[in-house]
């Protein structure tokens, strides 16, 4: 056996794994450059984002208030129907069926159309009739408690 250098280490050896490695190398990077992502584009200021979106008056406000508005809306024109319906001298089941296909359909129709535009400015209204109603009690239990 000889002293020399192992047959794993010579130069020869050394050169070629050098040259695989960079052809590997190249492999790569020709791959990269192959399926390259465009650059992301800047992210948008959020007041650009904010006046491109514009809200919707019907999807804001309260749900229950509008649910309120909706049946007081369509009460009332059940009532008129039952006016209408005991002023035509109807018998009893025939206003009570008017009175009630009237509720249902105004019920209905109060959430398409020009009917949802008044439901919610209607809710808005007694939002603050609300509020002012509240305030105008707080104050005058405020001043008038006996205690």
């Amino acid at each position: 056996m000889s002293r020399g250098r192992p047959a794993f280490a010579t130069d020869d050896w050394m050169q070629e794994q050098q040259l695989r490695a960079e052809a590997e190398a190249e492999g790569w990077r020709r791959m990269r450059q192959k399926f390259v992502r465009p650059e992301p584009a800047l992210p948008t200021p959020a007041r650009v984002i904010a006046a491109a979106v514009e809200a919707d008056p019907h999807r804001t406000g309260s749900a229950i208030l509008k649910a309120v508005v909706r049946f007081l809306i369509a009460a009332f024109a059940a009532y008129l129907a039952w006016i209408a319906g005991t002023d035509a001298r109807f018998g009893e089941f025939d206003i009570w069926m008017a009175t009630g296909s009237t509720f249902a359909v105004i019920l209905a129709l109060s959430m398409f159309g020009p009917a949802r535009g008044f439901v919610h400015a209607a809710a808005e209204t007694m939002r603050w009739l609300l509020l002012i109603g509240i305030g105008f009690g707080a104050t005058w239990l405020a001043f008038n408690w006996a205690g």
